[in-house]
């Protein structure tokens, strides 16, 4: 993101004491410098640009060499800004290479950022000798007339004309060095700010990449974040369904055989002791049953292994009401998508099995390009209202975390229509 493009004070007070001042007046004059050095090269680039399609057919990246040489140059300008204005100007990306030769060449001439760049130069040509006129005006005439009164009366004609003053005496000298004197400590720094804020804003709308640019990298970036972050959700899952299967699971496992051992060697010794131990062990296999549909909630190993098709096979085998099962999702999509297809698949049988009072139920699972569409229909008495039930949003803030879509069709008395539909590129 740029900064301020001009940070040179606005008061005079301020403005004598900022190195700013004279940094932008450095800059001011080497305009002059790049534009006959950088510039000159930008348009020879450019033109090797234009001039090197047709070497592309032979294998030759004329166009590809030169395009990259402008960025290169462009980012000695973008330096310069940063050194002498504290100007940072986000760099423009060349085109990505496409792996052809001739598609290189091709996005070479076609890229917005190498014509913003020469833009940038050509538009330099004609302003540079604007401003650099400016400055060096500001900054030497006024005090050649602040020393007018010391050298009038030795050097100077009897009567001199300056723009609306007529000088003919030491008087009318000393006025002209005193209004000299106020411009310059004025006028001058001002005159440098001007023209240093709009050769900065120059360089911010055509070095760096425009405000769309800027907005669509920031969602980029916005949505690799956003994916990263439901990736490392959907792996601490993972690894909470592994431990839960690994750990607490098999010592859950060990205790019930511990106690069905016990509960055998003590036989019908102490009726009362038998029964706690027949409770306990009891408790203990409704609590590995729990934990097991727990496991099978999170992420089931079935799914990583083996994929959809065995994950939801199992789910429709397990469900109370019959399911009729079709899952095509080649080639496989990552373990995020087949989590949250795997969620809704699991979320809407048993909401089915709750609420819908249906006969029969069909999990339709595809992938068409890159689209993941999951679609769950039952025949039961419908009115499902996504609004009115935290299981629906749950589904549709899952699916939205991956800029999914969720639809219900469920009017009352004619069943229930639930479609998914996630990217997977």
């Amino acid at each position: 993101m740029s900064v301020a493009a001009n940070p040179v004070p606005r008061t005079p007070w301020r403005l004598w004491r900022s190195p700013y001042l004279w940094l932008a007046t450095i800059h001011i004059l080497g305009d002059t410098v790049v534009v006959l050095t950088s510039g000159l090269l930008v348009l020879c680039a450019t033109i090797l640009v234009l001039l090197g399609l047709p070497f592309a057919a032979l294998g030759i990246p004329i166009s590809v060499w030169a395009n990259r040489s402008v960025y290169a140059i462009a980012g000695w300008e973008r330096a310069r800004a940063r050194i002498t204005r504290g100007q940072q100007v986000p760099a423009l990306l060349p085109p990505p290479r496409t792996g052809s030769r001739r598609e290189d060449a091709l996005q070479s001439i076609n890229d917005p950022g190498l014509w913003r760049q020469f833009a940038y130069y050509a538009a330099l040509l004609l302003l540079a000798t604007v401003w650099t006129f400016a400055v060096v005006v500001a900054w030497s005439i006024p005090p050649v007339l602040i020393m007018l009164p010391a050298y009038y009366s030795r050097y100077a004609a009897s009567q001199a004309q300056l723009g609306p003053f007529v000088i003919d005496n030491v008087q009318s000298a000393t006025i002209v060095a005193v209004l000299a004197a106020l411009f310059l400590f004025f006028v001058s720094p001002l005159i440098v700010r001007a023209a240093s804020a709009f050769d900065g804003w120059l360089a911010k709308e055509l070095l760096g990449p425009s405000e769309s640019g800027v907005l669509a990298e920031r969602v980029h970036q916005l949505v690799q974040s956003r994916q990263q972050v439901v990736d490392s959700v959907e792996a601490e899952r993972r690894r909470m369904e592994r431990d839960l299967h690994d750990g607490a699971q098999q010592r859950l496992v060990s205790l019930a055989m511990t106690l069905g051992r016990a509960k055998n060697r003590l036989g019908d010794k102490d009726p009362a002791v038998r029964a706690l131990i027949e409770e306990a062990h009891s408790e203990a296999m409704q609590a590995i049953a729990e934990i097991r549909d727990l496991t099978r909630g999170l992420h089931p190993p079935v799914l990583t292994d083996r994929g959809l098709d065995a994950a939801l096979s199992a789910v429709a085998a397990r469900s109370a009401v019959p399911v009729r099962l079709s899952v095509d999702v080649q080639p496989r999509p990552s373990l995020t998508i087949e989590s949250i297809a795997y969620f809704v698949v699991t979320e809407a049988l048993t909401n089915v099995a709750k609420h819908a009072d249906a006969a029969a139920a069909e999990v339709l699972v595809t992938r068409a390009d890159d689209v993941l569409r999951v679609e769950v229909r039952d025949d039961g008495r419908g009115g499902a209202d996504p609004a009115g039930g935290s299981g629906l949003r749950g589904l549709s803030d899952r699916v939205a975390g991956v800029d999914g879509r969720l639809t219900v069709d469920s009017p009352p008395g004619g069943g229930t229509i639930l479609i998914a539909e996630v990217p997977c590129g």
